[in-house]
C-alpha cells in the first residue's frame, strides 16, 4: 500500500472543486491500494469520512515574516514526523501558496516524491521586489517537484507569464481535468414531465464574476410572459440580497427560486430533475473560470448546457455540439439560446445526450483516477 499525504492547510473546504479531486483519492484507496491522509488548518471547513484528517495550527505552517521566505520550514514536529513515514506528498502550487513551498522543501529534504496541483489560469504579472526575491526560491522548488497536475493547458501559460516555464519543467506537467462520478451524476426523470414547468438551473456562488445578473436579465421577459417557466439559483454570495431585490422589483418572485448551497452528494438530484443548465461566468480583472466543474456535472446529468467561453471553459468543453457557448455579457444572444431550448424538447434531449457522452469519454471517474495513478506510479522510486 502507498501512503500519501495531502498537505493543504489553509486551502481546503467543502463545496469546492477539491471535492471533485477527493473523488480520485477515494477511488484509488478503494481500487488501487492507496491510503490518503489530509493535513488541514484547524479552522478549515472540510470534513470527509473517507479519509484520515489531521488539523494543525496556523503558526505551524505559516511564515511569520517576509524573511522566512528565505528558509521555509515546517514547524509542526508531529506533521514532520508523519511526512517522513509516507511514500509521497501532494500539495499546493508554490507560486501562489507558501504552504506548497514548505511541503516541497520538506519532501526534498526527506527524499520523498512530491506533486502539486494547479488550476489557476490567470494572474497578474508580478514585477515587484518581493517577487524578485521570492522567485529563485520558487524556481528551485519547482525543480525539486516530482510532478505537476494541471487542469487545463492554460495553466502552463501562467507559468510562462511568470518566466518560470522551460523544457525541463514542462515535462513535469500532466494535464488532467476534474473527474465526475457518472454513476451518481446521471440523467433522471424531469419534474417538468409531471407538472409541465420547465426549470432553468444556475449553480454557483452569487458574485459579479459568475454573471447571474446577465442570466436574470435574459430571462426576465420570458418569466413575465410565460407561466410554465421557473428559474432556480443554487448558491450564496455577496450579491444574493441584491439579486433577490431585483427579482422582487421585476415582479417575478413566484417564478424565481433561491436554493441555499447543498452538500455535494445532493447536487445530482437537483441537476437531474431540471431541464436546462446555465453558467454565465465572465472574465474580470483578477479572475476567470479555471475549469467549471459544475458545467461538467450538469452535462453528466444529460442537461443541455449554456455556458460562456470564460477562462478554461473552452478547453474543458472542447467538442462541437455538446454544449452551447454564448458571448460574455451578450444578453440578447443568451435570451435567444435559452428561448430556443425552452421551445424544443427534441433539441434539449439531443444536446443533453451528446453532453452525457462527452463527459463519459473525457471526465469519468475511473478514467481520470487511472490517469492519476499512472502519474503517481511514474514518480515513485523504482525498485532494484
Amino acid at each position: 500500500m502507498k501512503n500519501i499525504i495531502i498537505f493543504r492547510p489553509g486551502v481546503i473546504q467543502n463545496e469546492t472543486a477539491f471535492e471533485a479531486m477527493s473523488l480520485i483519492y477515494d477511488y484509488l484507496h478503494k481500487n488501487c491500494n492507496y491510503h490518503f491522509t489530509i493535513i488541514k488548518y484547524e479552522d478549515d471547513n472540510y470534513q470527509n469520512d473517507a479519509f484520515e484528517i489531521i488539523s494543525i495550527p496556523r503558526k505551524n505552517w505559516e511564515f511569520n515574516s517576509f524573511l522566512n521566505w528565505q528558509k521555509p520550514k515546517l514547524k509542526d514536529k508531529q506533521t514532520a514526523q508523519l511526512l517522513a513515514k509516507v511514500d509521497g506528498i501532494i500539495t499546493l502550487d508554490p507560486t501562489i501558496y507558501q504552504q506548497g513551498l514548505i511541503a516541497i522543501v520538506e519532501a526534498y529534504r526527506l527524499g520523498k516524491p512530491v506533486w502539486f496541483d494547479t488550476s489557476i489560469t490567470f494572474t497578474e504579472i508580478r514585477r515587484d521586489i518581493k517577487w524578485k526575491l521570492q522567485r529563485p526560491l520558487i524556481r528551485k522548488a519547482l525543480d525539486q517537484t516530482t510532478g505537476i497536475i494541471a487542469t487545463v493547458p492554460k495553466c502552463l501559460e501562467r507559468f510562462r507569464d511568470l518566466d518560470l516555464l522551460d523544457e525541463k519543467l514542462a515535462h513535469k506537467f500532466t494535464i488532467m481535468g476534474h473527474p465526475v462520478d457518472t454513476m451518481k451524476f446521471t440523467p433522471q426523470q424531469k419534474l417538468s414531465e409531471k407538472d409541465g414547468i420547465l426549470r432553468v438551473l444556475v449553480v454557483g456562488r452569487i458574485l459579479p464574476e459568475k454573471g447571474q445578473f446577465y442570466i436574470l436579465e435574459a430571462m426576465t421577459t420570458l418569466l413575465q410572459k410565460r407561466s410554465n417557466i421557473q428559474l432556480q439559483f443554487v448558491g450564496t454570495g455577496i450579491l444574493k440580497s441584491l439579486l433577490e431585490k431585483e427579482v422582487k422589483k421585476r415582479g417575478i418572485g413566484e417564478k424565481v427560486l433561491f436554493i441555499n448551497p447543498v452538500p455535494h452528494n445532493q447536487l445530482p438530484t437537483i441537476l437531474g430533475t431540471v431541464d436546462i443548465y446555465v453558467n454565465h461566468a465572465v472574465n474580470i480583472s483578477r479572475w476567470e473560470e479555471y475549469f467549471g466543474v459544475s458545467n461538467i456535472e450538469a452535462m453528466s446529468c444529460g442537461l443541455p448546457c449554456v455556458v460562456t467561453s470564460s477562462g478554461a471553459i473552452l478547453y474543458a468543453i472542447r467538442e462541437k455540439d455538446v454544449a452551447i457557448m454564448v458571448s460574455e455579457r451578450n444578453i440578447i444572444q443568451l435570451q435567444e439560446v435559452i428561448t430556443n431550448l425552452l421551445d424544443s424538447e427534441q433539441e434539449r434531449y439531443k444536446l443533453g445526450k451528446k453532453a452525457r457522452q462527452y463527459v463519459e469519454n473525457y471526465y469519468s471517474l475511473p478514467r481520470i483516477a487511472n490517469q492519476y495513478d499512472q502519474m503517481l506510479q511514474e514518480g515513485f522510486p523504482k525498485k532494484n
